[in-house]
Parts: C-alpha cells; sequence; structure tokens
C-alpha cells in the first residue's frame, strides 16, 4: 500500500520541486520583496541555523533601510522557544533572535494554533516575537501574496 502511494505521490512531487536552486540572498536581489526563513520545523537547530545565516548576511553585505526583516515564520513544537518559561533552555536562540529583531533584520511570528496545542499561554509569549492565527498560512501568504522569497 505505502509503494502504491508512494508511486502516485511521485509525479506530484516532482512538479512541486523547484526547477532552479534556491541560494541565500545574492547581490541580485530584488529588495522590493522581502524574505521568509526556509525551516524544517522538526528540527529545532535549523531555527538558530538561520537566524546564523542572516547574522552573517547582514554583517557582511548589510540590509537597505527600505528592505523588510526577514520574516521568521514559526510553527510546530519548536513555538515553544519564544516563551518566557523557556528562555534557559533556548538563550542563545532567544538572544540572537530578540538582537536581530532589534536592529530590524528578522521579524519573529509564531503560530497561536501551535502554541495553543503545545499548551502554552500567550502572556509568556516573549516580548519582541508577534503571532499568527496559522503558520503555514502566513507562509503561504508572504509567498503567494506578498511575494515574499526564501532566504
Amino acid at each position: 500500500m505505502k509503494m502504491i502511494f508512494i508511486l502516485l505521490l511521485s509525479p506530484l512531487l516532482a512538479y512541486a520541486m523547484p526547477t532552479e536552486p534556491v541560494s541565500p540572498i545574492t547581490n541580485e536581489y530584488d529588495s522590493t520583496n522581502g524574505l521568509i526563513a526556509r525551516l524544517d520545523f522538526e528540527q529545532a537547530d535549523q531555527i538558530v541555523e538561520a537566524l546564523l545565516r542572516v547574522e552573517a548576511y547582514y554583517e557582511q553585505q548589510g540590509f537597505a533601510e527600505s528592505h523588510p526583516p526577514v520574516a521568521f515564520v514559526i510553527f510546530g513544537p519548536p513555538v515553544a522557544i519564544f516563551f518566557k518559561n523557556n528562555y534557559s533552555e533556548n538563550k542563545q536562540i532567544v538572544d540572537l533572535a530578540a538582537r536581530l529583531t532589534a536592529l530590524k533584520v528578522i521579524d519573529v511570528k509564531v503560530c497561536e494554533f501551535s502554541y495553543q496545542a503545545e499548551g502554552l499561554d500567550s502572556k509568556n509569549l516573549l516580548p519582541f516575537v508577534s503571532t499568527v492565527p496559522f503558520g503555514p498560512d502566513e507562509v503561504t501568504r508572504l509567498v503567494e501574496e506578498e511575494r515574499y522569497n526564501y532566504f
């Protein structure tokens, strides 16, 4: 049964794959569009890797004044990182995200649906983090409507 499912799904996956390689920001990047971090939300360590990538780019190239912050839309279990009661376990990620947010390099948004599913209270959300009702919908909106590019 799994094999049949995979065989049926294969053509759809091939259609959905990007035809050009996705790379970090280049000098040819159209700064009129925003950027959104590409993350695998099953691996929280990818959040810190993406933050470090954005920080390195910012330190080397900088962003134009008109450049919107890189969107970090967090959903699934990693939303817990951005709550006060989990600060001590996630100090490195939180401090880096707070610093980059203060510099207007990134904009961190967490999914309300995800943090409610994790039993977290919005009163404990870190002050530099905003919320969206449903993370995957926000990613779709940014990419399709706002024409954000993946970073």
